[in-house]
């Protein structure tokens, strides 16, 4: 099967431990990536796209209710972009970067949730969570062979629009989903008819864009938060291994190099936990 062929790549090279060296940048994924070829192939097949967002929303959400937060995970999409931002990034060896901003949130039937901070909370706001009604996700420029590059654009959070159309007293109208995972110039734009009512941010088109201060209060929360972001993204790349696991067949040479890559992820776990703050 072609996902379990592409994930031995993965298997057999995650165990040189790339999550283990990576650097303690103020960013969540702007690293050198190694000279190694990727461990999964572009485009991302969709059933290991599934598991790789189950494996993320599997982990924050044990993170979630372990910390007894009130809401859960709604409203935690800066852990989500940058934990995802360094497991893709250690998956297709490129640099996937979390991204804050704004959104707007299609809830059917006409329907438009615009999340964006105002221009004084932005300007008075010290840490991220100071902002209210912001969004991140995960970004990533390809290079094409006739120059110039194509957009990449990856949210987990898409799965809590129906919570947060709750949240604002909005019907939500529109199907559920759990991300989206697709090149930014095949995402149907915002329509023109719909724009003018919308922030002025919208008026391009675009569902979500990058707003430099969230950007800047983002990044301090990644510097802030730097080993607990380690801890978590090998919790993933472990969880991963664990669901693939799952679905081979037990005695293969794969389960073999899966039980050796959730050694090499729990000593990455106990090696980040044991480093000071």
């Amino acid at each position: 099967m072609r996902v379990f062929s592409c994930v031995q790549q993965f298997l057999s090279l995650l165990i040189a431990q790339r999550l283990i060296s990576m650097p303690h940048s103020s960013n969540d994924s702007r690293f050198l990536p190694g000279p190694h070829a990727p461990l999964i192939g572009m485009p991302v097949v969709v059933p290991l796209r599934d598991l790789v967002d189950s494996a993320l929303n599997t982990v924050i959400e044990r993170a979630a209710a372990e910390a007894r937060l009130a809401a859960g995970t709604l409203g935690r999409c800066g852990d989500y972009a940058l934990v995802g931002a360094r497991v893709l990034s250690v998956l297709l060896d490129r640099p996937y970067v979390a991204v804050a901003g704004g959104e707007i949130i299609d809830c059917g039937g006409g329907r438009y949730i615009v999340l964006f901070p105002s221009r004084k909370a932005r300007r008075h706001a010290r840490k991220l969570s100071d902002l209210k009604d912001y969004h991140c996700w995960i970004q990533a420029e390809h290079g094409l062979p006739q120059g110039g590059t194509r957009l990449e654009q990856v949210d987990f959070t898409v799965r809590h629009n129906r919570q947060v159309a709750g949240v604002f007293g909005v019907p939500y109208l529109a199907a559920d989903q759990d991300y989206l995972w697709e090149w930014q110039d095949v995402i149907v734009p915002v329509p023109a008819e719909v724009r003018l009512q919308l922030s002025a941010n919208g008026n391009g088109g675009d569902w979500m864009w990058c707003d430099a201060v969230c950007m800047r209060l983002l990044h301090k929360y990644a510097q802030e938060h730097e080993t607990l972001l380690q801890q978590l993204t090998a919790d993933v790349l472990n969880q991963l291994a664990d669901m693939i696991d799952a679905r081979s067949a037990p005695g293969t040479l794969l389960c073999g190099k899966l039980r050796t890559v959730r050694q090499v992820a729990d000593s990455a776990i106990g090696r980040l936990a044991s480093r000071p703050a």
